[in-house]
């Protein structure tokens, strides 16, 4: 029996095609691998900033219901849209005339100084000094919501917070003309005082 040597050949081997195609799979595969890891990394410092954010909120939040007779000087929108459209850098120091001393202090004045401290923590400890708080109180019952606002760094851009954040509606509607400044990010918390 005698064999074809043109059939034995075809079968011992890969053709140079099907290397390229394996080869153009495998790309893909790393590729889709590779941009996973950049996702990854960002995580950590996204993460980091909602916990300053949520720590910031909460310490807001204790400063009104120590000093419940006024409530409504926390009432306040601290940031603007023009301040997420540029980055700024953080304060040095308190802004002057919001503090005050024992024996001073009046219930507003104290409320001016805690919008200032924890203004100045979050445009410290969240990137470019972009943060802002934005305070509502029902005179009712009084509940409150407190929208904490910042942008994150340019190259964390690829994360639109367009549907996932519980941003107020003049943020949610914020129109970004660079594609590298981002959506500011937001952490809405509700509180009752």
């Amino acid at each position: 029996m005698t064999r074809n040597p043109h059939l034995r050949s075809r079968s011992t081997g890969s053709t140079l095609i099907e290397v390229l195609v394996a080869i153009l799979i495998l790309s893909f595969g790393l590729l889709a691998i590779g941009s996973f890891l950049a996702y990854t990394v960002q995580l950590p410092k996204l993460s980091g900033n909602r916990s300053v954010a949520v720590v910031a909120g909460s310490d807001l939040i204790e400063r009104m219901r120590s000093n419940p007779t006024a409530s409504g000087s926390y009432v306040t929108t601290t940031y603007a849209t023009a301040t997420f459209t540029t980055g700024a850098a953080p304060p040095t120091s308190l802004p002057s005339g919001s503090t005050c001393s024992f024996p001073s202090c009046t219930t507003a004045t104290m409320a001016t100084m805690d919008l200032a401290s924890v203004d100045f923590l979050l445009k410290n400890q969240l990137p470019s000094g972009t943060a802002g708080m934005r305070v509502e109180i029902t005179t009712a019952p009084n509940i409150g919501r407190l929208w904490v606002v910042w942008q994150e760094p340019g190259n964390f851009g690829s994360f639109d917070t367009l549907s996932s954040d519980n941003c107020p509606a003049d943020i949610r509607g914020m129109t970004i003309t660079a594609d590298s400044i981002p959506r500011p990010r937001c952490v809405y918390l509700t509180f009752r005082l």
